[in-house]
């Protein structure tokens, strides 16, 4: 049996590539923004579920119980309601968060394309 050379790289070899993107201008405050804009959504969305879970797991253990101890009474009552209404309320904000993330998204796109049509003009 011959031994091949052990050939190391692509065994592709591109002859012509051509790619077109839309690329957005961008500034670094618009960048700012839509990171924490970001970062607000997905910390608001991450809290708002573990919240709403800690409530659902109340409920859900309340429903096993014999007999019902005064620390779970007010969890039931109390404290699984005032968890679900923040949960709720951080969604709320996840939503306006994301909105907002949009609308800045698209006024960059519509400066881009308008910038765009006038220099080619």
């Amino acid at each position: 049996m011959t031994e091949q050379p052990l050939q190391i790289g692509s065994s592709l070899i591109p002859l012509y590539v051509e790619r077109r993107m839309k690329v957005y201008l961008v500034t670094e405050s618009e960048f700012a923004s839509l990171s924490t804009l970001n970062a607000q959504t997905t910390t608001f969305v991450s809290i708002g579920l573990a919240l709403i879970s800690i409530a659902v797991s109340i409920w859900v253990n309340a429903v096993f119980y014999t007999e019902v101890p005064p620390a779970a009474a007010v969890a039931k009552v109390l404290v699984s309601p005032i968890l679900l209404l923040v949960g709720l309320a951080l969604f709320w904000l996840a939503w306006r968060a994301s909105k907002s993330r949009t609308s800045t998204w698209n006024a960059i796109k519509t400066e881009s394309a308008s910038s765009g049509a006038s220099a080619t003009a």
